[in-house]
């Protein structure tokens, strides 16, 4: 208890510049019975209220510990002795621990901006307590559809139009079962109120203790201008955030957010995953349990282009790069030249060879003639003897690097490999193909791999998955990354406002992903940052599951043998095939 105690007295020091003592005084401090505990006011009142009978509790927001001010030292002094390592609250790992401070702090509450988002409109008791059991009966939450993986098991049902979680689209082409008869009171309610559009998308979310979803804004050019999301079940605090601006609203049971407008349109709104939420009362702050939360989220699907005044946030004005100057023109500035700067860099962290990928190496036949496509700084191209191996980039820097240790290599483009046809009896592209911005570029390289393959030659090819998660384990980028941000408080939302880079001279704008998380996207810029502190931009597309075995059964010429995960990655091993059938 002393050591915590120590522990407790340094962040004090730390956060508010208030000193422990030894010696009794009229202020206390309770290490480890504030808010982030979970500890309710309530609870320590009850507690205090059965020693004294004027206090002040303070309970700072953020932060583990609380303030006792007593009207005297002979106050202070028995909760001391009846509190300090004798008292163990409910849901507490151990007992309550004390110390005397020469002060403490008056300030508990750091407010957000105490206005609501313009915009913005809260209704409570939008509907009744029976019609809120009513719609909570009509859920069977084990029929929940397949995308709940994606959603760290955070259960969804759509109807109407399903939501593409990897995209943050609908097709509008493809309508799924409309909203349910059941729910078609809560549109004349919404009537009633004065909302223009029949809605025709809802989005069901069920939340338990503990889950939440990441702050983001609702894509602009799928749906039109109001949103409005029921709550049922437990109230949450919902956070919105636009530049230095942050508001936490408080969304009770049955009430009914209405989002429109600048709220809609540019302000990020997300709940942080907890079990509790940190709530002002009459009182003061306190905390309060989240139970299991059900929203309806009704929106309406756009038909047209988005006119809002909001540019910096609008996705329809963004390019999808189709065309081949395009194209090339992003990967020059976003792939190629950025190898160029980073090659000495990426090559002293590319040293250990995957093992699957060495399982493939060990599996050639003796004599065997493999071509690395993209071989980066050479790694695949040492060990194993026993075949012949010569390898080819874009990179300039890195065929250097490669020379350097004495590998057979060429500085070409994987898009116009210069080999002959049928020359190799295997190759290997690792991390390569999804540095190319479109579909067809993607098939050309896997194309050109194909023709110089000999009949029966093996192809292995590397590409980053869009799913960093599988089968509930994360992959050594989401661990990496995890690793980084150890010293985050848990209780933290990690996701950070999603920024974009409009790259101008292509016409585009694309999302820049934040390193060791999950992907939102599948095509956006991912930063390397030198040593120096320099940060690149790198364009990657990465691959849904089916999306690889997909592309390479385009090509007639090759049949898939294998097809597997590999640590974040989507892996397939092709065989030319002897015959082609027309």
């Amino acid at each position: 208890n002393v050591r915590k105690q120590k522990r407790a007295q340094h962040r004090l020091l730390r956060d508010m510049n208030i000193k422990c003592t030894e010696q009794p005084t009229q202020y206390l401090m309770i290490c480890n019975g504030g808010l982030v505990t979970g500890i309710k006011r309530e609870t320590l009142q009850c507690v205090l209220d059965t020693l004294i009978s004027k206090y002040t509790l303070v309970m700072p927001v953020g932060k583990s510990y609380c303030f006792v001010t007593c009207n005297s030292k002979e106050d202070a002094t028995c909760i001391y002795n009846y509190i300090h390592g004798r008292i163990k609250l409910p849901g507490q790992n151990g007992p309550l621990y004390v110390c005397y401070t020469e002060t403490v702090s008056n300030t508990e509450y750091i407010a957000s901006d105490s206005a609501f988002p313009p915009g913005l409109t809260l209704i409570e008791n939008f509907i009744t307590e029976e019609q809120e059991e009513t719609l909570l009966k009509t859920l069977n939450w084990d029929e929940c559809d397949s995308v709940l993986s994606q959603l760290k098991h955070r259960q969804v049902k759509h109807f109407g139009y399903e939501f593409e979680y990897g995209t943050n689209m609908i097709n509008p082409d493809k309508p799924i079962a409309p909203i349910p008869q059941d729910y078609k009171f809560l549109q004349i309610l919404f009537d009633k109120h004065g909302h223009k559009y029949i809605y025709d998308q809802l989005t069901i979310n069920k939340y338990l203790p503990g889950q939440g979803i990441p702050s983001h804004i609702d894509t602009h050019s799928i749906f039109e201008d109001t949103i409005l999301s029921l709550s049922l079940g437990s109230a949450c605090i919902m956070n919105f955030k636009r530049n230095n601006k942050k508001i936490d609203i408080f969304l009770p049971a049955r009430s009914l957010l209405i989002m429109s407008g600048e709220a809609r349109y540019a302000w990020m709104h997300g709940i942080c995953p907890r079990h509790n939420d940190i709530i002002k009362t009459e009182n003061g702050t306190t905390t309060r349990e989240r139970g299991t939360r059900v929203s309806f989220t009704f929106r309406k699907v756009r038909r047209d282009d988005c006119c809002c005044d909001f540019k910096e946030h609008c996705d329809t004005n963004k390019v999808t790069f189709t065309d081949i100057k395009t194209a090339s023109g992003l990967e020059n500035s976003y792939v190629h030249k950025v190898y160029e700067e980073i090659s000495s860099h990426f090559s002293e962290t590319r040293q250990k060879p995957w093992p699957n990928i060495t399982k493939f190496l060990e599996s050639l036949e003796k004599g065997t003639l493999l071509l690395d496509v993209g071989c980066g700084n050479g790694k695949y191209l040492c060990e194993n003897w026993n075949i012949y191996k010569m390898g080819c980039d874009r990179s300039s820097g890195l065929i250097d690097i490669c020379r350097k240790r004495g590998f057979e290599v060429l500085h070409c483009d994987c898009l116009h490999l210069p080999y002959r046809d049928d020359s190799m009896d295997a190759v290997i592209s690792i991390a390569v193909i999804h540095h190319l911005s479109t579909q067809k570029r993607r098939l050309r390289a896997i194309s050109e791999m194909i023709r110089i393959l000999r009949p029966k030659g093996k192809c292995l090819i590397y590409v980053w998955a869009k799913e960093q998660r599988k089968n509930s384990v994360d992959s050594f980028y989401l661990k990496y990354g995890k690793r980084n941000k150890k010293t985050e408080s848990k209780e933290t939302d990690r996701s950070e406002s999603i920024n974009y880079k409009k790259i101008t001279e292509c016409n585009l704008t694309l999302p820049i992903h934040e390193n060791g998380t999950n992907f939102a996207h599948n095509d956006m810029l991912v930063p390397w940052t030198k040593k120096s502190g320099e940060c690149h931009l790198r364009y990657y597309h990465v691959f849904e599951e089916g999306e690889l075995a997909k592309l390479c059964t385009e090509i007639s010429t090759v049949s898939i043998k294998e097809i597997y995960y590999d640590q974040g990655n989507w892996c397939v091993i092709l065989e030319k095939c002897t015959n082609v059938v027309e």
